[in-house]
């Protein structure tokens, strides 16, 4: 938080999370408070596994409102919101076949640019496919080609690069992504997945 301050120090920062780790990082309140950074709690789910857990470790968050009065926190029901970002065909993840700008527009991933190895990738789709293709064994699917062919904006790229990278709006692999909204209801995330 303190290097993103530091290169963007007129910005509004916000971290957000599911919060199950935060416990991993005590110094984090404080650290938020010094950075003018919010704090989002997403929620991903109302199952009832997920909630028991989800309201302790909100208890802990609240707490630390308390002690830090003046740390910004904002609880986010992400799970109302999702939808579909793959058709699932023989229990393998498939791309749509949409019109970029169309899926762009409705993209709820959209204003997500994900910092992810040094690299920023214009949504948590492309940033995160990798490991998707891989969990999943997605690897000889050549609808997936678009995906695989995207390449992050990297530390080294040049001003005028990041400002178009975070300027441009659809690009061609949003053609992969849906074009209207499909609501989804995901299992416990305490549960494993197994996508389908």
């Amino acid at each position: 938080m303190q290097i993103a301050r530091q290169h963007w120090y007129d910005s509004e920062l916000m971290l957000v999370t599911n919060e199950f780790f935060l416990h991993r990082f005590p110094e984090l309140p404080q650290v938020l408070v010094d950075t003018e950074c919010q704090l989002e709690i997403s929620q991903h789910s109302t199952h009832q596994d997920y909630l028991e857990r989800f309201f302790e470790v909100q208890a802990i968050v609240w707490s630390c409102g308390k002690q830090y009065p003046k740390l910004r926190i904002n609880m986010r029901k992400s799970h109302k919101s999702w939808m579909h970002q793959y058709n699932i065909v023989d229990s393998k993840p498939m791309p749509f076949n949409s019109e970029p700008d169309s899926a762009c527009r409705v993209g709820m991933q959209r204003p997500c640019t994900q910092l992810l190895n040094g690299c920023l990738a214009k949504c948590p789709a492309l940033a995160y496919w990798p490991q998707l293709e891989k969990k999943a064994r997605l690897e000889s699917i050549s609808e997936w080609d678009l995906f695989r062919s995207y390449e992050a904006c990297p530390p080294t790229a040049s001003d005028d690069e990041l400002r178009t990278s975070l300027e441009t709006k659809s690009i061609p692999h949003c053609a992969l992504c849906p074009s209207s909204r499909v609501a989804s209801r995901h299992p416990s995330p305490l549960q494993r997945s197994n996508l389908q």
